[in-house]
């Protein structure tokens, strides 16, 4: 998180968020900028609460904050009408083979830094699980990934159960060097998952298309190829890339992992549906 800096004279204190905000929108990372926006309005929030002698100036800034970050989000919502589909996916019911790598793994690489989750149920344990496997397979295919923005509804009923996970998972991330921001929107219905490289997908059922595992000691537990799914349709579309391609090849990863081209890709599943 960033740093609040005080000068000698009677102003705010300047926000490394914002700094590095201007800087994403210059070098074409417009989701991270907004990411980065958001946390400058929550921190400026704190501020304008705590000081009432400087609520004008906090105001003053908030405003602008708010309406940087408005602007920049319809900049993504103008690229996302733009978009052209490019598969359609029909998933059967209790087919297998149907795992995030396998669905997904096509469009998980080196070009994604930030991707925004719209999941609207987090409630239910099973549905946590589906969640984490989903972040497991974005941070091993997405080497450089630096941001998630997460998206779901608040549960009307252990509502800090809920935020006491997503704050788990977001420490999580943070110690591979990636920032998760989570918000809450009780009117959310929208299933989607937007990658800072254009792809944008959209899974009817969101990230909770398989059958729950019935037994502890069954295949499937782990690995989720071997589950059975419900049906659903999957549409994956294309649209003008919101981040650029990280030029610096020392650029650090998220996480230390195995050149892609050691592992085995390979080798088919015996439940595939394929």
């Amino acid at each position: 998180m960033s740093q609040a800096h005080y000068s000698d004279e009677d102003e705010l204190p300047h926000l490394e968020s914002v700094s590095n905000a201007l800087k994403c929108e210059q070098s074409g990372h417009v989701m991270e900028a907004i990411l980065l926006y958001e946390e400058s309005i929550f921190k400026m929030g704190h501020m304008h609460n705590a000081d009432p002698h400087k609520q004008p100036l906090s105001h003053k800034y908030l405003k602008k904050y708010e309406s940087r970050a408005k602007q920049l989000r319809e900049q993504v919502k103008s690229h996302l009408q733009s978009s052209k589909l490019l598969t359609h996916i029909t998933i059967e019911r209790d087919a297998r083979g149907r795992s995030y790598q396998r669905l997904l793994g096509n469009y998980l690489n080196d070009s994604v830094k930030e991707v925004h989750v719209n999941e609207p149920h987090l409630c239910e344990q099973h549905q946590f699980k589906n969640l984490i496997n989903f972040f497991e397979v974005l941070v091993k295919n997405c080497r450089y990934l630096k941001y998630i923005r997460l998206t779901t509804r608040p549960d009307p009923v252990l509502s800090k159960n809920q935020l006491h996970i997503l704050q788990q998972i977001r420490a999580d991330l943070a110690t591979g060097n990636i920032h998760m921001n989570y918000q809450m929107d009780e009117s959310l219905n929208d299933r989607k998952i937007v990658l800072s490289s254009g792809i944008v997908i959209k899974i009817a059922r969101g990230l909770h298309y398989f059958e729950p595992v019935e037994d502890v000691y069954a295949l499937g537990m782990c690995d989720y190829d071997f589950r059975k799914c419900l049906p659903t349709e999957v549409d994956i579309w294309k649209c003008r890339a919101f981040a650029k391609m990280p030029r610096d090849s020392n650029e650090r990863l998220a996480y230390k992992q195995q050149p892609k081209d050691s592992m085995d890709h390979g080798q088919d599943m015996a439940y595939s549906s394929d």
